[in-house]
């Protein structure tokens, strides 16, 4: 489906981006980036991790705090307000702008509504887009974008969700 926003659309008539972290997950989890996961402090709901050769952080949506340390499947979701044509010398890839931005080049991948999905030097992104981009970005086209904050990340399995943690509480005195 391509994104040609009606004449008369109003922002509140919008496709939404997602109902739900679940909704998102199965929509999107064909573009899950492998991840290296780094330990935070109890609490944080930000997740430090390396896509490609960035390390940023992202604002976890698969809660709370149910992903762990070590490699895994993330999606990464980006919002940004502008999406351009990108020089044709300019390398595809990820880099950090501070605390859960980040700046990224790529190909269009996929085109669907209000989300393109990047390839930025084989990290994927599943950009969430506040307007609608130029004719000109369209499957195939190398793009460039810088993000808003928070980048969300949806941690996911195989199975979709990851699962959450089994631990066993010994409450007895």
């Amino acid at each position: 489906m391509v994104f040609e926003p009606a004449l008369d659309a109003r922002p509140d008539e919008a496709e939404p981006l997602e109902e739900s972290p679940e909704a998102f997950v199965a929509r999107w989890r064909g573009y899950a980036a492998d991840a290296e996961l780094f330990a935070r402090p109890e609490g944080v709901p930000l997740v430090e991790c390396r896509v490609g050769d960035a390390v940023i952080q992202v604002f976890e949506r698969t809660g709370p705090y149910l992903s762990r340390p070590g490699r895994a499947r993330l999606i990464v979701n980006p919002t940004a307000d502008a999406v351009s044509v990108a020089d044709p010398a300019r390398r595809p890839g990820v880099e950090s702008l501070g605390l859960s931005r980040l700046a990224a080049t790529g190909r269009v991948v996929r085109r669907d509504g209000p989300v393109i999905v990047v390839d930025a030097g084989g990290v994927p992104l599943v950009v969430g887009l506040t307007a609608a981009p130029p004719p000109e970005v369209r499957e195939g086209a190398l793009v460039t974008f810088e993000s808003q904050a928070p980048v969300h990340g949806f941690v996911v399995d195989a199975e979709g969700l990851l699962a959450p943690r089994r631990e066993t509480v010994d409450d007895t005195i």
